[in-house]
């Protein structure tokens, strides 16, 4: 590789970071940069390398991910109307920190939460009755 087209690279690879670092998500940082998901990602860990303190907020983060699922899941059993939200909570969080979030995609996702928030709605509205019955 010719020495100007790494330099070009990397200068490339340092404003999609840089974008990343502002908030935007992979996809958006890719948009405006004019390069594919694949290669903002690529920038992403590269820069992970060189940044040790960014790749440890991101392990602490995952671990706190990881003990909030650990705390919701009992409640499934108990209380699935409070736990199903918070628990999407979570996923929602990790996602958008993860660079997977895209709230406007059209492949049927805005479909699925509305049918969860349903079903969600659905318990909470059976768990009302039978307190009422009792």
């Amino acid at each position: 590789m010719k020495a100007s087209s790494r330099a070009e690279r990397e200068q490339r690879d340092a404003r999609i970071v840089q974008s990343l670092a502002a908030g935007a998500t992979i996809r958006q940082a890719a948009d405006t940069h004019g390069v594919s998901r694949m290669t903002a990602h690529r920038a992403l860990e590269n820069a992970k390398g060189v940044l040790p303190e960014a790749q440890h907020a991101r392990d602490l983060m995952l671990a706190r991910f990881q003990m909030y699922r650990l705390r919701l899941f009992p409640l499934l059993s108990t209380d699935p109307v409070r736990a199903v939200p918070r628990l999407l909570e979570v996923d929602t969080t990790e996602a958008k920190m993860r660079g997977y979030f895209e709230p406007d995609r059209d492949d049927g996702t805005a479909e699925a939460s509305g049918m969860l928030a349903g079903f969600i709605a659905g318990l909470a509205d059976q768990r009302d009755r039978e307190r009422g019955q009792r």
